[in-house]
């Protein structure tokens, strides 16, 4: 069944947000361009002359994929913390069944595949905002404390994912605040 494109919407996000749903939910190697042009309702046509290839058409559905937005407001400290409760909130809120960066590096094996430039490019950034705050807080080497809360943040999306409940998010939640603490 062909899903509309929402008023307003332009066709090229429209067919980006259906790649995005069928490749993070059957897997970007099981979903052709013959099945998102159908469930987008375009000809396959019309699909290539938004998208050059399937390799673009999946990196302009990674930019569409599910996202945590984190916290503008408060402390350093409370918008780190934030993080991890938006992490809590989006995981309880959706049909998380991974994060979508994790998945797509996973079947994107090329490291030069133009997804995964994006993906690598969004772990940069996230790291970047944990060291920011970190560094707004004054906190010592902020760059290494960036890296380390990352690496949970990271790790409870993927435990997350696989438990299907909530103890990573907060565990990680718990230890970020004894490193902050310490």
């Amino acid at each position: 069944m062909a899903i509309p494109a929402a008023r307003g919407q332009l066709l090229r996000d429209h067919i980006a947000a259906v790649a995005a749903e069928l490749f993070y939910r059957d897997g970007i190697h099981r979903v052709g361009v013959d099945k998102v042009a159908v469930e987008a309702g375009v000809t396959k046509r019309t699909l290539y002359h938004h998208f050059r290839s399937k390799d673009d058409l999946i990196a302009g559905s990674l930019r569409r994929a599910p996202r945590i937005r984190f916290p503008k407001d408060g402390g350093p400290l409370e918008r780190i913390l934030g993080a991890f409760d938006l992490l809590e909130t989006f995981l309880d809120g959706s049909e998380y069944r991974g994060c979508p960066y994790i998945i797509f590096t996973a079947e994107l094996t090329d490291p030069n595949h133009p997804a995964r430039k994006l993906i690598n490019d969004y772990a940069a950034k996230r790291r970047a905002w944990f060291r920011d705050r970190a560094a707004e807080a004054g906190l010592p080497d902020p760059e290494s404390l960036g890296e380390q809360i990352d690496v949970l943040f990271e790790g409870a999306l993927a435990s997350g994912a696989k438990r299907g409940d909530l103890a990573a998010a907060r565990a990680a939640k718990k230890a970020v605040s004894a490193i902050l603490a310490a």
